[in-house]
């Protein structure tokens, strides 16, 4: 419809433009534009921020609530910059048109910048220090955005929100340039003797402080980079104490497990199945609840293999299906499952909790001692083996069984996406002292 003189039609919408390479429509991180009309005449200007199509309401023409944008911008902000447009624009017309100024697009949108300009400087100033962001208001951001763009499982998210607890209760008001060394030692000294946590525990913590202040930097958050130089280590991390930890099925256990009948219970079938799966390609939990039909693809000679791309890491991996992995996937081939889902997989806690059932009915007794060290003291815990069995020891038996059949670990890490080749030493060590037992027996004839 024809605007009518001193009226302004404005309408907000997301930029359509195809990949030049693969001719696909950008649907990720595209500009919001405001498409006006006035006096017969259509102007299209980008409002500054850019936003995914999944999370844009087109009805509204507003972004959907408690999302984020790449670069961390809120629903919230990016919206009200769409009201102060919608709002202003028609201002500035009837200003413009009461002082019988020419109206041109350069007028409105000189104009439109100049109020923004000015409307966010002063929101700047007027700014006192308690309402400006601290690290912990980024350390949220990170993780609404990067939960959602990663895709990250439920025991992430849980993980990282129950961090952002630990530093809200020892430091609430933290900014990025008071993480010093200092502050970064008082840190771990707050873990050890306040919380009473493991060494590994607090390993990990620090792993995701640095894993989220490098994000912040790389946002543009933090310019203090002080952290970069301070090393942590942890008794018992790293070490041969650390590599006794590790839990795996040898090959006969993995083989046993496989086999067992467990035709009379399904919901352990396919859990049993799942696990097995993940044992013969090293895939993730959060892999495995991923992979679709379609990533099965078959090469020119009918040989099948798994193309994923990965959602911890997101690197894009290629894994050939063996025999056995084979035979789970031509069981399950034909079910029609939500979302061209290829395996049935329940949430992370009730696939653990599954898995251990399994894993006692197939008899897996041996004991196992785990060590653990909180600062210098040196715990060990005896278990039998099936209470430690979890998703994340499918990884750990493809690893080692893979090294013990001889295949070379750049090959393995390449179906892995291992990038340090000192993981997959740590492995490799395992392996040599599992063969010199293994040939230890001879002696004992």
């Amino acid at each position: 419809m024809k605007a009518k003189k001193g009226i302004i039609i404005t309408s907000f919408r997301l930029e359509k433009r195809k990949d030049k390479n693969t001719g696909v429509l950008k649907t990720d991180n595209v500009p919001i534009l405001a498409d006006f009309k006035f006096d017969g005449q259509r102007v299209i200007y980008p409002i500054g921020y850019r936003i995914d199509f999944a999370k844009w309401n087109d009805t509204e023409q507003r972004v959907k609530r408690n999302n984020f944008n790449k670069d961390g911008i809120g629903a919230n902000i990016i919206n009200k910059r769409i009201e102060t447009i919608a709002s202003q624009l028609p201002i500035i017309y009837n200003d413009a048109l009461g002082l019988n100024k020419p109206i041109t697009s350069k007028l409105l949108l000189d104009e439109l910048n100049s109020f923004l300009l000015v409307a966010e400087n002063t929101q700047i100033k007027e700014a006192n220090p308690s309402q400006q962001k601290s690290a912990i208001d980024y350390l949220q951001i990170f993780i609404d955005t990067e939960s959602q763009q990663k895709d990250w499982s439920v025991n992430t998210k849980k993980k990282i929100e129950t961090f952002k607890t630990h530093i809200e209760a020892h430091c609430p008001k933290l900014k990025f340039e008071d993480i010093t060394p200092i502050f970064l030692q008082s840190f771990i000294d707050y873990f050890k003797n306040d919380l009473k946590l493991n060494n590994s525990t607090n390993h990990k913590y620090m792993k995701i402080f640095n894993w989220f202040l490098n994000w912040a930097t790389k946002m543009g958050y933090n310019t203090n980079l002080a952290y970069k130089g301070f090393e942590f280590k942890f008794k018992g991390i790293g070490t041969s104490d650390y590599q006794k930890n590790i839990v795996f099925l040898s090959w006969d256990e993995l083989q046993h497990l496989n086999n067992l009948d467990l035709s009379n219970n399904k919901r352990l079938e396919y859990i049993r199945d799942i696990y097995s799966f993940c044992c013969f390609t090293s895939l993730r939990y959060s892999d495995i609840a991923h992979l679709k039909k379609n990533d099965i693809k078959t090469d020119n000679n009918n040989n099948h293999y798994l193309e994923i791309l990965t959602v911890k890491t997101d690197d894009k991996l290629t894994i050939e299906l063996n025999k056995y992995a084979l035979a789970i996937w031509n069981k399950y081939k034909d079910q029609d499952l939500k979302n061209n889902r290829l395996f049935p997989v329940p949430t992370n806690q009730k696939y653990n909790e599954y898995l251990k059932e399994v894993a006692e009915l197939a008899g897996l007794k041996s004991k196992e001692t785990v060590i653990e060290f909180k600062g210098n003291k040196r715990i060990e815990t005896t278990y039998e083996k099936w209470e430690l069995i979890t998703t994340h020891t499918a990884r750990k038996t493809f690893i080692i069984n893979a090294l013990y059949l001889g295949i070379q670990p750049d090959i393995i890490r390449s179906w892995t996406g291992h990038k340090d080749h000192k993981t997959m030493a740590l492995y490799t060590k395992i392996v040599s002292e599992q063969k010199r037992t293994s040939m230890d027996k001879f002696n004992s004839i």
